[in-house]
């Protein structure tokens, strides 16, 4: 019997037409493939990796991009990266670090708290530049590590009260009362006095002799008696003393020395790495650090007549988003970036477990950086990140597929009114240097072989773009997308 006649069948037997692949440029593809084919950010820069949807190059620089003649314009040129251990995050931010040196005109200082044992994350970078961290440590000189005086010279005499009376109270645990900050200003004054007299700058042991055998002062046409300001200033003295004994003694009270050389420490490198490994991730060590690091490297690394990029990399971010006194004073600096040429680049886990409404100046923070990268978070987390950053509803549900779009190396980018997947792609030099998951690894270690991937300090190789629309081959031709293993 003949089988029935089917009037489809000639679209069954059609046979696919099959055509090679075109070559065209960029500018051309954005005409004849409207769907996918949107103009990119810009072809200068270093290349991060490659959108997920469209598959074209990702090239991002934060300081092109504020350029009144980029295309896609930022309001600020600082980061904010969220998201889970071993999921890109931190491997992201050491390419984007290395790429970015291929620039002579940028400079980086990375506040390093991450890490186990004696080093930090950003050892194995640092052993490829030949540059040497800066150890923090409990000890200060005497174990090796570094001593940073709030009080130093390099610091303004104005912001000098601003960062002690911000580190009484990271130690007090509580916000000083005005007569409180008055008894601070008459010490501090009365410490400077005495150290001027013995020809040295002043130290916090001398504000602790001032605060506790405070002389009389004028508030006004006030005076104010010995009796008064001792009163004043207990809550302080109790602060200072913490400060200049115990755990802290040697952190602080002291002349700004590195090592037990007892040398000057210098922030002229292209690339300086403070170590904080050492240091508990608890207690008061951590942020009265960076608290002090800040302001000292506003005024004593950041030149504001010179025409560097500058760019501080901050991980573990949260110990300043938690602590209203260090937000107090990131706030301000950040505030200050584009007059100073800064990108601040912060790391974090997550928002959860932030208090953002008992610290204002967090939040700042977290509006101030205009470009947010999101890497996989669980849960309700997610959803906190999401309803916080504003995201649409497609990458609120992309950050929770660990398995797909938020697998290791894929994140979600939302700056300038634009929300991208970009998957992150590595040399296999820089995959080798960032991998910082090593001791989880079934796989064998990097061969002594293999490619560096910085030939000498200065110019580290790494993807980046040249002056065509395309980016330039090597490198970025063998990339592959690797996670935070």
């Amino acid at each position: 019997m003949a089988a029935a006649w089917n009037p489809l069948g000639p679209l069954f037997r059609q046979n696919v037409t099959r055509r090679r692949g075109l070559a065209t440029t960029s500018r051309q593809a954005c005409g004849m493939y409207l769907a996918v084919g949107a103009p990119m950010l810009g072809h200068r820069g270093v290349i991060v990796g490659r959108e997920r949807y469209a598959g074209k190059a990702f090239i991002y620089d934060p300081f092109l991009l504020y350029s009144e003649e980029s295309r896609v314009r930022l309001p600020a040129p600082h980061m904010l990266v969220l998201g889970k251990s071993g999921y890109g995050k931190s491997a992201m931010v050491k390419t984007y670090v290395l790429r970015q040196l291929s620039y002579r005109d940028r400079s980086f200082v990375v506040l390093d708290a991450q890490g186990e044992g004696l080093a930090g994350e950003w050892q194995e970078i640092a052993d490829a530049l030949d540059v040497i961290p800066i150890r923090l440590t409990y000890g200060g000189v005497h174990d090796g590590g570094i001593r940073i005086n709030p009080l130093d010279p390099e610091i303004p005499l104005a912001h000098q009260q601003d960062l002690l009376t911000s580190m009484v109270e990271i130690v007090a645990g509580e916000v000083l009362t005005s007569d409180a900050k008055f008894a601070i200003e008459v010490a501090l004054n009365a410490a400077r006095r005495a150290a001027a007299d013995r020809r040295r700058v002043p130290v916090l042991s001398d504000v602790l002799a001032a605060i506790t055998d405070p002389q009389p002062a004028m508030l006004g046409q006030r005076e104010c008696a010995s009796s008064e300001l001792r009163e004043w200033g207990m809550p302080a003295g109790f602060a200072l003393h913490a400060l200049t004994s115990g755990n802290l003694a040697g952190l602080f009270d002291g002349e700004t020395v590195s090592g037990t050389a007892g040398t000057s420490i210098d922030l002229t490198g292209r690339l300086v790495i403070f170590d904080m490994a050492r240091l508990p991730r608890e207690g008061e060590a951590l942020p009265l650090f960076m608290a002090v690091i800040g302001a000292w490297l506003r005024f004593g690394w950041i030149d504001p007549a010179s025409t560097t990029k500058y760019t501080l990399v901050i991980e573990e971010a949260w110990h300043i988003l938690a602590h209203r006194p260090v937000a107090r004073l990131f706030n301000e600096f950040m505030r200050f970036g584009r007059r100073l040429g800064l990108s601040v680049i912060a790391v974090a886990h997550h928002l959860s477990d932030l208090r953002l409404d008992e610290v204002p100046e967090a939040v700042s923070i977290i509006k101030l950086s205009a470009t947010r990268v999101v890497y996989h978070i669980e849960g309700d987390d997610a959803d906190t990140v999401a309803d916080y950053l504003e995201l649409p509803a497609w990458a609120r549900e992309a950050i929770k597929d660990p398995a797909n779009l938020a697998a290791p190396g894929n994140g979600i980018w939302s700056f300038s009114g634009l929300t991208l997947l970009v998957q992150h792609l590595r040399t296999p030099a820089e995959t080798a240097l960032t991998n910082t998951n090593k001791r989880m690894s079934d796989g064998p270690a990097a061969s002594p072989d293999a490619p560096s991937a910085a030939p000498s300090a200065g110019r580290p190789a790494g993807p980046r773009t040249g002056p065509a629309d395309e980016p330039t081959g090597g490198p970025a031709a063998a990339a592959t997308c690797e996670g935070e293993r």
